[in-house]
């Protein structure tokens, strides 16, 4: 339809009215102005037409009342497209103030197939929400009217769209569906979900986030009219339709939905349940049309889809789950089954996860399928949760009676739970109840549970754990926020999703992906379990890969309790673990074959080397010998290579071994076995080819005594020239060394060496990269802070290896913090021999040397100044040092005559040996002021109240009384705090004193 045009003088006749009105147009599903009057201007307070024009097509309703927008609507939608007239009040912001407005139109037709609209406005004055039902002014009567109609509102429509709320859609909903089957139609009743509404507030903010929904909302308004849509909440929207003209809708609404959101990108999902299905109560119609919805909750796209055969079926499923859970219950059909979850390291059961099966006696056995997901939706699940937890302590108190090992079991829970009840509390009561320890039942949430609310089930977490259960999260790699949420919770297990076993063999990714996410694991310090398990090519890469625990039909699937028994009275049982024995085993079985960090750290829990396929085992050994327990290819490959063997799979004697070659290897094992520690061995094969490898000890079995021995394989070096062993490194540098660093000058790897007494070889600290760079940035934390930039100035390769090349050595001596103490070190550098590529770099402990001569450098500058400040002084006598801390002194600048006196110069006990002298050097009628007085204790707590002790008494010099007095003062010295003594001659002070007062 094109847009009409007024001839000047029509419009000018228009432009000029004093009588608020305007005409509009409807031209392609849009309401275009096309005049206004001056009196309309002056109304609504425009300038101009040209603002009235600007106002209009950004937002028509921008100033009308929230609480009447969405009628304004309905009523502007129906007046454009029906036969009808236009009458409405509704309040209208004018400036500062809302105003009354009572609106009334008709339609015109100036040409054949031409609909023009004319609106007169007139203002009934301000609205006044707080109205007197008696006063008789008409402004008032307008809005006590419109307030009534605002009170309906609150109660039937929702509060940010304007719709009706559920409540009221399903009476109007009731109503519209009587009138359109009267016109012989069938009517669809709709379900709307907006996709990524959190994510698009926690985006935009929630202020967009309502416009956004109050958008969407005018939209579905403009399709299916104001009491055919309703706003259920949240995302969720409703509405009722003819069924013939529901498609093309949706293919608008798609479309709209596009143009609005632009860039922001957002779609919609619909559920659609026509009558066609069958004439259901209203609520129930709108019900299906949600399943419908649910059902394409992995769409990314918007998206309908009709309520079908298939949905109906699970419908009538769920009614009957609901209807018969309660008898269920009490009639036992829904039964505790039980999945063996086996330890990898030992092949024994070490845990059980009880599943629910309900055996009915009328459907038969219902999958958990089709049962869980009803009760989880009916938030009925925690029925069924705790009626598990009841059968499992059943269980294990009947188990304690057969005699067999009782493991932990694991029980699902689901997020309803926590919500229907205080799980946490419901649960350790029954199991305190039962008199079962609450480390025998493992509580497991899935990721999915924890993603729903983060914060209040942390917290959930938490009171379990410290309530002495473990927590496993079920189906870790399921969702987006696996690693985030590992991050703030610590569970004690994580049970990789199917879908990793599922996908097992299809892409080399699938096998990088579970190592890496088992090797994060086990540096969280958690265990992990790998569900699914069904091959013995997918339990061997588990294994090797340090997975703790496997489960799946490969060892048994879900079975009743009596059949467990049934298993074991046959003797096909797997076998389940001794508790005792499980940290160990543990420990063992985390372990992962392809990360050589287990040997190369003291902390074991420590990894954090990444996907090293260097042949690499466990070996369980004891004093009589030893056998591979698990090992990876690489090590298989070895061992076929280097000894001709296949597989030690089979315990043998040492003597076996040291009878050819590896017996320097097996003696190291049997060292490992007995002492502990970590080992470097080098063995010289009869083909002179070098085997490097490193032996450490991991754990002991309290059980059998039996030893957990990891070896890694380094290397094998053909030409033995390049074999570094130790005994090239003991030719080169002296055996006192601390630390041995064996470095490529290329390219900066290093292997650091401790020396092992006992062995021609050595124990390995660590492996690293970029040596010089690290040795850098490690001195900022490890050498003392006054040697820090003396040692990185001197400490860089190209120094190092132009001293080499010059002097055939590098040396250096500064001061490590070793305990928080400074320690002297000396580094010295040196070329191996016939070999360019490589360094050795050995660090010694010379701190009792250095620490000795500067002890003889500073005794002999303190005598010096000390002798000058008794010379300079004239009443001093002597001068003492005083360690407070070990009481042992040194004498400094004693005169001749205190000489005469003949004291220890240093002694080992400053205060004991002075009082042993007092007897001879004191006078007799001061020696006990004095023995009192000089106590240690007593001089420490004089300075700290006076900041100096102070004593007086008289000391025999020459065979006569000499006066003399004794200070003490505390003072900080390079090598710690120091006691100063210091002996004055008060005698001639002293005795003019007395003279004076005797006159």
């Amino acid at each position: 339809m094109n847009r009409y045009k007024y001839s000047e003088a029509e419009l000018s006749m228009i432009e000029n009215s004093v009588v608020p009105f305007a005409v509009f147009q409807y031209i392609d599903k849009k309401v275009e102005a096309l005049a206004f009057s001056k009196g309309f201007l002056e109304l609504f307070g425009y300038e101009n037409s040209e603002d009235v024009y600007e106002h209009l097509d950004k937002n028509m309703h921008e100033n009308v009342h929230p609480d009447d927008v969405a009628r304004v609507f309905e009523t502007v939608t129906r007046f454009a497209n029906e036969e009808t007239e236009y009458n409405i009040v509704y309040r209208l912001k004018i400036k500062d103030s809302y105003h009354v407005i009572h609106a009334f139109g008709k339609h015109t037709y100036p040409e054949v197939d031409t609909r023009l609209a004319t609106i007169w406005y007139v203002d009934e004055g301000e609205y006044i929400g707080d109205t007197d039902v008696n006063n008789e002014d008409l402004s008032r009567e307008v809005s006590w009217s419109i307030y009534e109609d605002s009170e309906h509102r609150k109660t039937n429509y929702d509060y940010l769209t304007g719709l009706p709320n559920m409540k009221y859609f399903f009476e109007l909903a009731k109503t519209r569906r009587i009138a359109i089957h009267k016109n012989g139609q069938h009517c669809t009743l709709g379900f709307t979900n907006l996709n990524g509404m959190k994510y698009y507030n926690q985006k935009y903010g929630f202020i967009e986030g309502d416009n956004l929904l109050r958008k969407f909302g005018n939209v579905l308004l403009k399709h299916f009219g104001s009491e055919c849509v309703c706003r259920f909440g949240q995302d969720n929207f409703a509405f009722i339709t003819v069924s013939d003209n529901v498609l093309p809708a949706i293919k608008e609404i798609f479309k709209e939905l596009d143009e609005m959101t632009g860039d922001r990108k957002m779609s919609v999902r619909i559920g659609l349940y026509p009558d066609t299905m069958g004439i259901v109560e209203t609520n129930l119609a709108c019900d299906r049309a949600r399943n419908a919805c649910n059902t394409m909750r992995n769409s990314g796209r918007s998206c309908y889809k009709y309520f079908d055969d298939s949905m109906l079926t699970y419908e009538m499923n769920r009614r009957y789950v609901l209807d018969n859970l309660d008898k269920a219950l009490e009639k036992g059909w829904i039964q505790a089954y039980y999945q063996p979850i086996v330890r990898a390291a030992n092949g024994k059961v070490c845990d059980e996860e009880a599943l629910a099966r309900w055996v009915d006696p009328i459907k038969g056995v219902l999958s958990p399928a089709e049962f869980i997901p009803v009760l989880e939706d009916a938030k009925l699940i925690y029925k069924v949760d705790l009626h598990m937890v009841d059968q499992i302590l059943e269980r294990m108190k009947e188990q304690k009676k057969t005699g067999l090992y009782i493991v932990p079991v694991s029980v699902n829970l689901s997020r309803t739970d926590f919500d229907a009840c205080d799980i946490v509390k419901e649960i350790c009561d029954r199991v305190d109840a039962a008199g079962i320890s609450r480390s025998k039942l493992t509580i497991e949430i899935t990721e999915s549970v924890v993603g729903s609310d983060f914060d209040f089930i942390k917290r959930q977490v938490d009171r379990f754990k410290a309530l002495g259960f473990q927590v496993w999260m079920d189906d870790f790699g399921s969702g987006y926020s696996s690693l985030d949420v590992l991050q703030s919770i610590h569970f004690d297990v994580i049970k990789l999703d199917m879908k990793f076993m599922k996908q097992f063999g299809n892409d080399e990714k699938n096998h990088i992906i579970l190592t890496e996410l088992i090797k994060m694991a086990i540096g969280l310090g958690i265990d992990t379990v790998c569900e699914g398990v069904e091959t013995e090519e997918q339990v061997e890469f588990l294994r090797e890969v340090g997975c703790t625990k496997l489960q799946g039909y490969y060892f048994c699937k879900p079975v009743p309790y009596e059949m467990i028994l049934e298993r074991n009275r046959k003797g096909i049982q797997i076998g389940f673990e001794n508790p005792d024995e499980s940290e160990y085993y543990e420990t063992l079985g985390k372990v992962n074959l392809y990360d050589i960090s287990i040997v190369m750290n003291d902390d074991s829990q420590n990894f954090t080397q990444y996907f090293n396929t260097m042949p690499m085992a466990i070996l369980e050994a004891d004093e009589q010998g030893m056998k591979v327990t698990r090992c990876n290819q690489s090590y298989r490959d070895f061992l076929r290579v280097a000894f001709d063997i296949k597989f030690l799979e089979v315990f043998t004697p040492y003597e076996q071994l040291l009878s050819g070659p590896g017996s320097l290897f097996a003696d190291t094992v049997a060292t490992a076995v007995e002492r502990g520690g970590r080992y470097f061995v080098d063995e010289r094969m009869d083909n002179n080819n070098t085997i490097h490898a490193i032996v450490r000890r991991i754990v002991v079995n309290p059980v059998t005594g039996k030893t957990a021995i990891a070896v890694v394989v380094l290397g094998i070096i053909k030409d033995s020239a390049q074999a570094i062993t130790y005994a090239d490194i003991a030719n080169s540098l002296s055996a006192d060394y601390l630390n041995l660093y064996y470095v490529d000058v290329y390219d900066d790897t290093f292997v650091e060496y401790k020396p092992n007494d006992s062995k021609d070889n050595l124990s390995i600290e660590r492996h690293g990269t970029d040596f010089f760079d690290a040795s850098r940035m490690d001195a900022l934390d490890f050498i003392y802070k006054e040697d820090v930039q003396k040692f990185v100035s001197a400490f860089n390769k190209e120094n190092v290896l132009g001293a080499i090349d010059t002097y055939g050595k590098f040396t250096l001596t500064y001061r490590l913090l070793i305990n928080g103490e400074p320690i002297y070190v000396h580094m010295k550098a040196i070329r191996m021999s016939n070999d360019d590529e490589h360094i050795i770099i050995g660090v010694n402990n010379i701190d009792a040397q250095m620490k000795a001569q500067e002890a003889v450098e500073r005794m002999r500058e303190e005598r010096t100044t000390y002798a000058r400040i008794t010379a300079l002084s004239g009443n001093y006598i002597c001068i003492y040092t005083v360690n407070p801390a070990t009481n042992e002194y040194v004498e400094y600048g004693a005169t001749e005559d205190y000489e005469g006196i003949g004291l220890q110069k240093t002694g080992a006990d400053f205060f004991e040996i002075s009082k042993k002298e007092s007897y001879r050097a004191v006078h007799p009628d001061d020696q006990e002021l004095f023995r009192k007085m000089l106590t240690k204790e007593n001089v420490l707590r004089e300075i700290e109240k006076n900041g100096v002790f102070i004593l007086n008494y008289r000391t025999i010099i020459n065979d006569k009384p000499v006066y003399t007095n004794l200070r003490v003062a505390l003072v900080e010295e390079k090598d710690g705090p120091q006691l100063i003594v210091g002996v004055s001659n008060v005698d001639s002070q002293v005795r003019r004193d007395m003279d004076f007062s005797n006159k």
